[in-house]
């Protein structure tokens, strides 16, 4: 998929892992970040898909999107996009590509998790059809709350 410069693929551990980890360690704090072994588990072994967006032939972002046969339903695990490359779109590539691929394999819905006051990302996952559920107080390791969202695909 290639939408204005920005190219989405699948990741490789081998290839992408540590540019990955540089994003995931320029997004979130210290407690929130994933560490290597849980990345490199994503990206090989969990079930759904692993995106790479590419900007320009760089590594733009990225996003994990787990799905549980158990109850038909999809999860986006994590999503980050490097400073750099912000408010280019990357974040709305990933998330199109990560619910089409929900539709594809007939899920009944996608749940995600995201700070209260991430103003950017919720206004991103609104656009894209997701609602807020409830909050989770005290999610974050700093103590701050999250918003439970979830979009419907199919009943």
């Amino acid at each position: 998929m290639s939408i204005s410069g920005i190219h989405l693929r699948e990741a490789s551990a081998e290839r992408d892992l540590e540019e990955v980890m540089q994003i995931e360690w320029n997004s979130f704090n210290d407690w929130d970040a994933f560490p290597y072994r849980e990345m490199t588990a994503l990206m090989t072994r969990a079930a759904g898909l692993f995106l790479i967006a590419e900007y320009d032939g760089a590594i733009a972002g990225y996003l994990s999107f787990t799905i549980c046969r158990r109850h038909n339903t999809g999860r986006v695990y994590s999503l980050a996009v490097a400073p750099a490359y912000r408010g280019l779109g990357v974040a709305d590539a990933l998330m199109e590509r990560a619910i089409a691929c929900a539709q594809e394999k007939g899920l009944r819905a996608v749940f995600l998790e995201v700070r209260t006051d991430n103003f950017t990302a919720i206004r991103l996952y609104e656009k894209k059809g997701f609602t807020r559920r409830f909050t989770k107080q005290s999610y974050y390791s700093d103590g701050n709350p999250a918003y439970y969202m979830a979009r419907t695909i199919s009943e």
